[in-house]
């Protein structure tokens, strides 16, 4: 009887790592925690209350932004009056489920404004590139697109992924947009990732570098056709910091238009 109490708890003991190691798989396969990882953001829909950016002079000499649910209720009809914006990003989506809560209202209110309009989705680890293509693609329609669409690669995203798995995933995530828009999607990235990670691979897509010290020097012949220069632009319009663009000297928005 005893060495049959015995074998039963060994087996029991066998039955539950087996459960924890189905249940670890479940967790890392569908990732349950990014339904709530936006909640940290949660704000209602009249936020900001005031304007967050006076204590200095409102931003000159770019050409366009990017927006996301973290620049709250836009002043729309101020913002429209800027004639220094051609063009704004919205982001869109983040890893394979997740949605910017303010997309489709930025996306339309953008348009009534006369901007022309881009979408992002910003690359996370955890999912190939395709499979976050298509989540992009399921929340974006592209009727309201008038730019390439543009992917967002940075270490916050792809923390803990080697080179070439970071790679990897954006091989798959541009493949599979150029092959449902038929042009190359922009890349998005700072100066210092898009040398460690990037090049050259990457060389010969349009790119879209941030340096907020000063203009982006890639390694050998590489141009930059985008430059976000500040990550705290003061806008008329919007009262958080905004991110600003500047088109690289001798690119037209034209040259970004699907």
């Amino acid at each position: 009887m005893a060495r049959r109490r015995k074998k039963s708890k060994t087996n029991r003991l066998w039955g539950w790592l087996a459960g924890l190691a189905v249940l670890a798989v479940v967790l890392y396969h569908y990732q349950p925690w990014e339904y709530f990882q936006d909640d940290v953001y949660v704000k209602d829909s009249q936020w900001p209350y005031k304007d967050e950016t006076t204590g200095r002079p409102y931003s000159r000499d770019y050409d366009g932004i990017d927006i996301s649910r973290h620049q709250g209720r836009i002043h729309w009809n101020v913002l429209s009056k800027n004639r220094d914006i051609q063009f704004v990003y919205v982001k869109a989506t983040q890893g394979r489920r997740r949605k910017d809560r303010r997309y489709a209202e930025n996306v339309r209110e953008a348009r009534n404004a006369g901007f022309k309009v881009g979408s992002y989705h910003f690359l996370h680890r955890g999912s190939s590139g395709k499979v976050q293509f298509e989540h992009f693609r399921s929340v974006v329609d592209r009727r309201e697109q008038d730019l390439l669409p543009m992917v967002d690669v940075e270490d916050d995203g792809t923390r803990g992924m080697s080179r070439s798995e970071i790679q990897q995933c954006l091989r798959e995530f541009v493949t599979a947009a150029k092959a449902y828009y038929g042009k190359s999607p922009v890349i998005y990235c700072n100066e210092a990732y898009y040398e460690k990670y990037l090049t050259p691979e990457f060389d010969n897509y349009y790119l879209f570098i941030a340096n907020y010290s000063r203009k982006p020097v890639l390694p050998g012949r590489v141009k930059y056709d985008l430059w976000q220069f500040s990550k705290k632009g003061r806008v008329r319009g919007i009262w958080t910091w905004v991110d600003l663009i500047r088109l690289a000297p001798g690119r037209r928005v034209s040259d970004l238009e699907l």
